[in-house]
């Protein structure tokens, strides 16, 4: 058996060559190139060159104003440097001037009265600032269709009395009136209320101590009052106590009322004033009374029938009482 010895070539010995003979290796597989090696970090630049400091900028008002302008422009007067200390630099409070003087000539600021000023100083300042020469003068038209009634024009003629005297804008004192007007609503509105409340509560009081007799005693307090003059009558009625309570949602004055009422007409509830009460009420009594001699289980039974009984009795007596 043949035994074949392989011989490994080499690169140095060139194409075709072998140290044993036979045929020539075939080529090998080109071999990369190993990467270049990392490039060195570049060196590090010269010291810059040093930069001079930036000069002071002009708007700095630090630039070129001394800390202490304040005191300077003041000289001395300290109410002048509690003013002056208001601003940062000379440049703002000139910028604050400036912008003064704009809205004073644009009329969104007005120049003020002098003290102890001259009438003619009063007349031209008020012009200046569209106040009218007479109270009068003011303008009562309101874009809300206010109109001021007779009765309210002595209370409106003075406040514009007082309001020119003080000088007051024709936009204020139109916005004071309005107020007026206003407030006014409000507390008639808040009073009316009080007023549904007020008699709510009475009522309810008075119906449950009076019970069956409620609308009895309602009806002669009404009467009663219906006797008042008819000057007087509404002032009465519509009159208010101390603290702002209807006399009529006071459920003591109601209670005066009714006895008042009682006093002056006791039979008020069985005959009109001014009839024959007294034959009234007598009559009544005889058909109860009737009852009671002919009937008399059916009178225990009836217990409006007693109680009527009783409150007749106390008529007839207080008839022939004011009969005496």
């Amino acid at each position: 058996m043949l035994k074949h010895k392989w011989v490994l070539m080499s690169p140095e010995d060139g194409e075709g060559g072998s140290s044993g003979g036979g045929d020539p290796a075939p080529d090998a597989p080109a071999v990369p190139a190993a990467p270049d090696p990392k490039p060195a970090d570049p060196a590090p630049p010269a010291d810059p060159k040093p930069i001079d400091p930036k000069p002071e900028d002009p708007a700095d008002p630090k630039g070129y104003w001394p800390d202490d302008w304040v005191t300077k422009v003041a000289k001395g007067d300290e109410a002048v440097a509690k003013r002056l200390s208001r601003y940062a630099s000379p440049e703002a409070m000139a910028e604050a001037l400036l912008a003064a003087q704009k809205r004073i000539s644009s009329g969104e600021l007005k120049s003020s009265l002098p003290k102890n000023a001259k009438p003619e100083e009063i007349a031209a300042w008020r012009t200046e600032n569209g106040i009218p020469e007479k109270p009068e003068d003011y303008d009562l038209n309101f874009d809300s269709g206010l109109v001021i009634g007779e009765a309210d024009k002595p209370v409106i003629d003075g406040f514009l009395k007082f309001a020119h005297e003080h000088n007051l804008a024709p936009d204020t004192v139109k916005g004071n009136i309005e107020w007026y007007y206003q407030e006014q609503q409000r507390q008639t509105d808040e009073r009316l209320a009080k007023d549904e409340d007020d008699k709510a509560t009475a009522m309810q009081t008075l119906a449950q101590e009076w019970g069956g007799q409620f609308k009895r005693n309602v009806n002669l307090v009404e009467g009663l009052l219906a006797g008042f003059p008819e000057s007087v009558r509404d002032t009465v009625k519509h009159a208010r106590l101390p603290d702002g309570t209807g006399l009529f949602n006071n459920p003591d004055f109601i209670r005066g009322m009714a006895s008042l009422a009682l006093e002056v007409n006791p039979a008020g509830t069985l005959a009109p004033a001014g009839g024959n009460q007294a034959e009234t009420v007598e009559g009544e009594i005889g058909k109860i009374e009737k009852v009671m001699k002919e009937d008399r289980r059916s009178y225990n039974k009836d217990e409006a029938m007693q109680a009527r009984y009783r409150e007749l009795l106390v008529v007839r007596e207080k008839l022939q009482a004011r009969a005496a």
